[in-house]
């Protein structure tokens, strides 16, 4: 009894080993650390004979000596794609099988080490995706070691057997090589808990699992069961509140989550201008359009838009799109207290203004009115029509960021389409600093504050996350220039 629970555990340790190393000298590494994709599965349920000593092959007997046995098992996976992946097996049981008409029966014990692959049949067919219920097949290769007990199924009496001393395998065990392969179901309860069902035969190269031979060359088992998976996830590290002052952050682009609040209020139709005016300056507004002719805009860096609505409330644009079935996107401008819903751009009026009539006479928006933005701000149609209008109003000026050998500030937002004004910015989040607008690597940024050290911009973000700006983070700057981090910290 020793020297069998001695094999079991050196038996459980090789396959733990070999699984580890195959595994991880056949996988590729991913950004997140080397438990990413590793599970662990306990299972247990029906081990069949299918031999020389049963009375049939498909039913099996519950009576007279049940060729129904036990087993159990442990399994060691790593995920190496959506389609793949590899593990090892540890499987422990019991065969019997009965032959009533040659008055013989036998029982065994198994012990089975395999290593295998599974590919994912629902992923393969339709989209690699994270699924509910996911169908799989699985084939491996590996080795079992027997020792089978062959009786007189009248007296019970002890006629033959094999691997009790006398076979190849440690501890005197009958080993023979065995190929498993099957199909699975995969149900997933959440990131860490899954629940499978799996079917495998398991064709072993020998004739003797039942200590009889004659018949068919090969005896095999099937191993049916229910098993539990627990997946290794890398826990997502929550950010403190108010970090050390001394927390080197990563350099990241980070967008502020947008969150739809509950609705308070019904849709507030906006006008611009009363109508009798209206007429008046659409009409200056087009012979402007004309004098420039057909691509050029006599208001350089105005963008003309169609507003459909507003709001005192943030309300998803989806939901605009679907109201009124839009092909464009629907943009959202926040100002004074108010979120403004526009459709289109257009630098020439006309343009904007035959939308308005689309949207006016097929998705009935009667409320619909054009509007003027120049860099995020707002203006009047008669600012536009007025030329003497002075440029220095038109265009938003924007504080350029002092050179110095080396400095540092706070990025609060950063927008990847949209060049918004500093002074929206402001608005949005109540800020009285000084922002400076940098256009880098793609993003339109926003960032406060031009510090000597690391210390003191820390400061300044912990207040900024306390007045609620969650996204704020640390930046450095070299000579003027974005640099990372760890450049210029020593």
């Amino acid at each position: 009894m020793k020297t069998l629970n001695r094999f079991i555990r050196i038996q459980l340790y090789l396959t733990i080993l070999l699984s580890v190393f195959f595994i991880t000298v056949n996988s590729q590494e991913t950004n997140n650390g080397f438990w990413s994709g590793w599970s662990v599965n306990v299972n247990g349920g029906a081990n069949l004979f299918y031999g020389d000593i049963e009375n049939y092959r498909i039913y099996k007997s519950f009576s007279d000596n049940s060729e129904w046995r036990f087993a159990y098992g442990l399994m060691i996976q790593k995920r190496i794609s959506p389609l793949f992946s590899l593990r090892g097996q540890f499987l422990k049981g019991n065969l019997s099988g009965t032959k009533r008409e040659t008055n013989k029966w036998f029982e065994a014990d198994i012990i089975e080490t395999s290593l295998s692959a599974t590919l994912n049949l629902s992923n393969l067919i339709w989209e690699q995706k994270p699924r509910t219920m996911s169908v799989y097949a699985m084939v491996g290769v590996g080795l079992t070691n027997w020792t089978t007990d062959l009786k007189n199924f009248e007296t019970n009496e002890n006629i033959g057997g094999n691997g009790h001393n006398s076979g190849g395998g440690i501890g005197g065990r009958t080993m023979e090589g065995v190929l498993p392969f099957g199909l699975g179901i995969d149900f997933r309860l959440n990131d860490h808990w899954n629940i499978n069902v799996e079917g495998t035969l398991r064709p072993v190269n020998s004739d003797l699992l039942d200590a009889h031979e004659g018949g068919f060359q090969f005896d095999f088992y099937s191993y049916n069961f229910v098993g539990i998976t627990y997946k290794f996830c890398k826990k997502k590290e929550k950010e403190p509140l108010l970090p050390t002052e001394e927390l080197i952050v990563q350099e990241t682009v980070q967008i502020p989550e947008e969150i739809e609040p509950q609705p308070q209020e019904e849709l507030i139709p906006v006008k611009d201008e009363r109508e009798d005016e209206l007429r008046k300056l659409e009409k200056e507004l087009l012979e402007a359009d004309a004098e420039t002719g057909i691509y050029k805009s006599p208001w350089q860096g105005v963008e003309f838009t169609v507003q459909i609505a507003a709001s005192k409330i943030r309300i998803d644009p989806q939901k605009f799109t679907s109201k009124y079935n839009l092909n464009n996107e629907v943009k959202v401008n926040y100002g004074n207290g108010w979120y403004r819903y526009s459709v289109g751009s257009y630098i020439k009026f006309w343009k904007a203004r035959e939308y308005k009539n689309i949207l006016v006479s097929r998705h009935n928006i009667y409320d619909a009115f054009i509007v003027a933005y120049k860099h995020g701000e707002r203006l009047t149609l008669a600012q536009l029509v007025d030329f003497s209008f002075s440029a220095e109003v038109l265009a938003t000026v924007e504080k350029q960021r002092p050179v110095t050998k080396k400095s540092f500030g706070v990025q609060i937002i950063a927008f990847k389409d949209k060049d918004i004004s500093v002074t929206a910015v402001k608005e949005l989040y109540e800020i009285e600093q000084e922002i400076y607008k940098e256009f880098y690597d793609g993003w339109y940024q926003y960032t406060i504050g031009n510090f000597d050290t690391y210390k003191e911009a820390a400061k300044l973000r912990n207040k900024l996350k306390l007045k609620g700006v969650s996204d704020a983070f640390v930046v450095g700057y070299k000579d003027g220039v974005r640099v990372k981090l760890s450049m210029i910290l020593n």
